[in-house]
């Protein structure tokens, strides 16, 4: 005859291992980390729990892993999108650690939006036309990165558009486009003088960089000997390599202010200049000085380029590094344009009180070529413009959403949401097609190339791919 078990003691049996089970299972989902897949569902749930308004109108951007930096985090990407219509200004941008925890989060976001209450006059395939009569895309020189490796980098002539904020009313029919750089100076359509094919002398040996270093540079009085040194990859990655570093360190208590150049090895040519050190007061300059002196510096610190660059801007600053607080200077941006094709800028800072230059970048898109191609730009235009699609969006002029905190440091306020009544406008924008997204157009041979390789794909191979 069995003996019948105490029924109290099997429930509270089975209720322990529930339990345990219960236990093991909370352990092991609190420990398994959050894949990639799952970051939509979670920023989902934080944007319906922390911005209820903005359920429904989202729509996901772009979500990848952030493998640079560790820990590892997500980042996804909203637009907000209004019964279907883009609306470019309000965006929220999270990145979520492997917990599901949000790290970061960038939210810019209209609660009171009214809507325009006039239809579209101007039909999708009307605003195509008059992107494809008003549109500026702009020849630049681009480098493929297994093109261009070490001191060889040839480029590739692209014809793109450096800004894609072009924008169709859809109401009355006007076109708007964002401004790039090198607008200003392409009218000009700059030809190379003959005294460009003049030969430029390497900078081959320690002594040399030195004496080139000295011509360029600011030496802060009592500096120590400086260093000299080769690096293969500078400052800019698209000028070609090696480049002599020439660094002055001047002793201040218990640290060291420091001025450095960057020069081409090839051509002699300043990549990159600056001085922390403070300067000695000579006379206040004034701007029309500040571009006389800076155009004087130019040419003496590119003299292939020099002839081609052209002034773009000029604004006064102050100066925040603790070695020179107080002090103010100039910037000057100059652009290079040459038969309209666009090769980048290069900046100056000079110091207000004594008239020297103190910093220099060098943001030219490769050494300026002594010869450019002819390009068929009517049948490249056609070509970019497959590119991308046209679709309706609203627009609101974006906000100024720069602030200053308490310290005096300058940032940008994370989180703007705001209550006062947004009256966008009805536009037709440009979305460039995924598809397209790893191509670059070849202006010389009017055909696509992958940005990375420079392999040439069909326009069929590329409309192909998912």
């Amino acid at each position: 005859m069995k003996k019948r078990r105490n029924t109290s003691l099997v429930l509270a049996g089975l209720f322990t291992l529930l339990l345990a089970s219960n236990v093991a299972l909370a352990e092991k989902v609190e420990s398994s980390e959050v894949r990639l897949d799952q970051v939509q569902e979670y920023a989902t749930q934080y944007i319906e729990n922390e911005y209820p308004f903005a359920k429904d109108q989202f729509v996901l951007v772009d979500y990848q892993e952030n493998t640079f930096v560790k820990p590892h985090f997500y980042y996804i990407r909203y637009l907000r999108a209004i019964d279907g219509i883009r609306y470019p200004g309000n965006y929220i941008n999270l990145d979520i650690d492997t917990s599901g925890k949000v790290i970061n989060k960038q939210i810019m976001w209209d609660k009171n939006v009214q809507l325009p209450e006039s239809e579209p006059v101007i039909s999708v395939e009307e605003a195509r036309a008059k992107f494809a009569e008003h549109l500026a895309p702009t020849f630049t020189r681009v480098f493929p990165d297994k093109l261009n490796r070490g001191q060889t980098k040839t480029g590739i002539y692209q014809y793109a558009l450096l800004s894609d904020n072009w924008r169709v009313d859809a109401v009355t029919g006007k076109v708007d486009g964002s401004g790039s750089m090198n607008q200003p100076a392409q009218e000009q359509k700059t030809k190379l003088p003959a005294t460009y094919k003049e030969v430029v002398q390497p900078v081959d040996s320690e002594e040399k960089a030195l004496k080139r270093a000295t011509e360029l540079a600011v030496i802060p009085t009592n500096a120590q000997y400086p260093l000299i040194y080769q690096v293969v990859d500078g400052f800019n990655y698209n000028l070609s390599g090696p480049f002599w570093q020439v660094i002055w360190r001047k002793p201040m208590g218990t640290y060291y202010c420091s001025s450095s150049a960057e020069i081409q090895q090839s051509t002699g040519d300043l990549t990159s200049f600056f001085n922390e050190c403070s300067l000695e007061g000579k006379h206040r300059i004034g701007e029309e000085e500040a571009k006389q002196k800076t155009a004087d510096y130019l040419r003496k610190s590119l003299p292939q380029a020099a002839s081609a660059l052209t002034l773009y801007s000029i604004h006064e600053s102050s100066v925040t590094l603790p070695s020179r607080m107080g002090e103010s200077t100039y910037s000057l941006t100059y652009t290079a344009n040459l038969s309209g094709v666009y090769f980048g800028y290069v900046t100056i800072s000079i110091d207000i009180q004594s008239g020297e230059v103190t910093e220099v970048n060098n943001s030219l898109y490769g050494t300026l070529p002594a010869d450019i191609p002819q390009f068929d730009e009517p049948k490249l235009k056609s070509m970019l413009m497959k590119a991308y699609d046209v679709i309706p969006a609203y627009y609101t002029p974006p906000l100024n959403l720069v602030n200053k905190t308490e310290d005096g440091i300058i940032q940008t306020n994370p989180v703007t949401i705001t209550g006062d009544p947004v009256k966008p406008v009805l536009v037709y924008t440009l979305v460039r097609k995924a598809n397209y997204n790893y191509y670059i157009l070849d202006a010389k041979d009017a055909v696509w190339r992958h940005f990375s390789t420079g392999e040439a794909v069909t326009e069929d191979q590329i409309e192909s791919r998912k």
